[in-house]
């Protein structure tokens, strides 16, 4: 690991302690947080989720793009080939949603309506994720899109286990409720290092890049953290009707 490579995990380190202590995040990542929170939780981050995950093939193959564009072939050619396993995840959210809304029926006897949950206008932190990436796309550090997945995909490194772990309790062990979820654990290990090497390499080639890579991180891991509190919050209004509503 580099000297730069260095400095940019010792700078995230105290934003990645306040994502894991944010209130929300502690809440639903304890195994004793209350199954109908969590399960109520599990629909909201997949129904609102979809708008966080739609477009991530395209942002990572623009991204990819607009780093050619700069000379940087190799990470083009990263980058375009990493987008395609992102390809169709949003379809797994949906499924999951329509599976948890079965679950609720058929254990609480209460309708969920997955329609009207799944129509629902993204939420203001999905709205200034999608915004992130925009930005970072079109801005003049393409590059800074590796920074985003590495401290995303590496949630799943972190958090993931723990999620997954408290969704086999409640919904079982298979994952019908929690596909994207599960595959994410699975797959994100790998995914994870190779952000770590392709951000690593980038650092190398352009050392002036570190303070805009770090805060890019930063912003991707505030972003997240409000996307899972704002799913916390409908979740915990969700526990108070009989119908699961938007």
């Amino acid at each position: 690991m580099s000297a730069l490579m260095e400095r940019y995990e010792s700078s995230l380190e105290s934003s990645r302690r306040q994502f894991a202590v944010d209130s929300a995040v502690s809440q639903v990542t304890s195994p004793s947080c209350d199954e109908k929170l969590f399960a109520r939780w599990m629909l909201r981050y997949n129904a609102h989720g979809i708008h966080m995950t739609h477009d991530v093939e395209r942002w990572i193959s623009s991204a990819g793009e607009r780093c050619g564009e700069l000379g940087m072939d190799q990470l083009e050619k990263a980058l375009k080939a990493h987008s395609r396993a992102e390809a169709g995840h949003d379809s797994m959210m949906v499924d999951d949603v329509r599976a948890i809304a079965g679950w609720w029926q058929e254990r609480f006897g209460e309708p969920v309506d997955a329609d009207d949950l799944l129509g629902a206008a993204p939420l203001a932190s999905a709205n200034f994720y999608a915004k992130l990436h925009e930005q970072v796309i079109s801005g003049p550090a393409p590059f800074a899109q590796i920074a985003i997945e590495y401290e995303i995909e590496r949630l799943s490194v972190t958090i993931g286990p723990t999620l997954v772990t408290s969704c086999e309790k409640i919904f079982g062990t298979g994952t019908e409720c929690y596909s994207f979820l599960a595959e994410h654990v699975e797959l994100d290990a790998g995914h994870t290092a190779f952000n770590r090497r392709q951000l690593d390499g980038i650092l190398t080639g352009n050392p002036d890049a570190v303070e805009t890579m770090i805060q890019t991180g930063r912003a991707a891991l505030a972003s997240y953290a409000a996307f899972m509190a704002e799913c916390f919050e409908l979740a915990k209004a969700d526990l108070g009707k009989t119908k699961v509503g938007v």
